[in-house]
């Protein structure tokens, strides 16, 4: 187990899944740390409740395109629900993990919720280009 989960990450750095941006998103969102300048920006592609496809791109270290790279497949083809409960049991995952790797998860999943929220902004005719939320975390090892 534990070679096949080291495997997966280290393909998941090599290879990023989902990495860039989309064309014609529904909604893009911007998870932030103010404290290191790092964010992940992401891309919604819905068809009603379905992720029909999804990106992102970072400025942040290895784990955030890590955890990017695994968060989009886990949640691309699947409702928008599933994204939201996927993206909590990986929050509770992580908890228990070094505070940079929650974090940088936490960049992922906000910004996840940011482009959802985007999306909703448009649906009600918003002309805002993202949607940003400010974390409170630092995504930064301090020596």
């Amino acid at each position: 187990m534990e070679n096949t989960l080291n495997q997966e990450i280290i393909e998941h750095l090599m290879h990023p899944k989902n990495y860039g941006p989309l064309e014609n998103p529904t909604g893009v969102g911007v998870g932030h740390s103010e404290q290191s300048g790092e964010f992940v920006i992401l891309y919604l592609n819905c068809d009603g409740e379905t992720i029909r496809d999804i990106g992102y791109a970072t400025n942040g270290c290895h784990d955030t395109v890590v955890l990017g790279s695994m968060f989009t497949e886990m949640v691309k083809g699947e409702t928008l629900a599933y994204g939201f409960s996927a993206a909590e049991k990986l929050r509770d995952k992580v908890a228990a993990g070094p505070v940079k790797q929650q974090a940088c998860a936490q960049m992922v999943l906000t910004a996840f919720e940011a482009a959802q929220i985007h999306q909703q902004h448009r649906q009600s005719g918003s002309a805002e280009e993202l949607h940003a939320i400010e974390i409170g975390m630092a995504c930064e090892v301090e020596g």
